[in-house]
């Protein structure tokens, strides 16, 4: 404003010229000051941070649903009549992941000793059931030294209770690794689940030694992973 008040009183001759030069050079400073501003803040992104919804490279993001890579040759279901012929058959591998995206593989036979799947759907009673007494046979000692227990969470709707099924496994305080299955239970059909829970029991050289369905008491569950296991 001093300078607008200053060119509005005439002044000297040939200092109208003059004023009105520097008052174009102030001009185009200003623009190019701003100009470089826009262009700094459009080069940084707006902030150090990374941008929301990213996930780390290679990790999947968090879904109760997670892609499983399989090997090996599908199991067929046991029987109705209580035998299985697909005792002593080589156990397929499920690499996979948590609902949060951790990596998660299960490999029979790959010289880190002998494995227990147990297949869970949320919404099951029997599962929710027999949690507690998986929980106490850890606790008791009655769990074989060595055995590797990972739960699959399959079958999962989220119309049904319980839902989602990881928040389900912390309120029952489940004490084992977790696999989440996919949407089209690959994991649960290559293992030939016929019914919830299912344990499936896998020696130390990848070989299928026990499966079961239903519900088991302490006693009976540890009977039956014994005996596969000495099979």
């Amino acid at each position: 404003m001093a300078y607008a008040k200053r060119g509005s009183a005439g002044g000297a001759k040939g200092g109208s010229g003059m004023k009105k030069s520097s008052m174009w050079v102030l001009i185009g400073i200003g623009v190019v000051v701003v100009l470089a501003g826009i262009i700094a803040i459009g080069a940084s992104g707006g902030g150090d941070t990374e941008p929301a919804g990213t996930t780390i490279p290679g990790q999947p993001a968090k879904s109760e649903f997670q892609d499983v890579q399989t090997t090996g040759n599908p199991l067929a279901p046991p029987n109705g009549d209580g035998t299985d012929l697909e005792i002593g058959s080589p156990a397929p591998s499920l690499l996979g992941y948590t609902s949060d995206g951790t990596k998660v593989d299960v490999v029979p036979g790959d010289g880190s000793g002998p494995i227990m799947l147990v297949f869970l759907a949320h919404w099951c009673p029997h599962c929710n059931a027999e949690i507690p007494v998986l929980i106490e046979w850890k606790e008791a000692g009655l769990m074989p030294a060595g055995l590797r227990v990972v739960g699959v969470t399959t079958s999962s709707n989220k119309r049904q209770p319980n839902w989602p099924p990881s928040e389900w496994l912390e309120d029952k305080r489940w004490p084992f690794e977790v696999l989440a299955d996919t949407e089209s239970n690959v994991a649960a059909n290559l293992y030939g689940v016929t019914g919830f829970p299912f344990i499936v029991v896998i020696d130390a050289e990848g070989k299928v030694k026990g499966r079961t369905s239903g519900e088991k008491g302490l006693e009976a569950l540890a009977s039956f992973v014994d005996v596969a296991l000495a099979s």
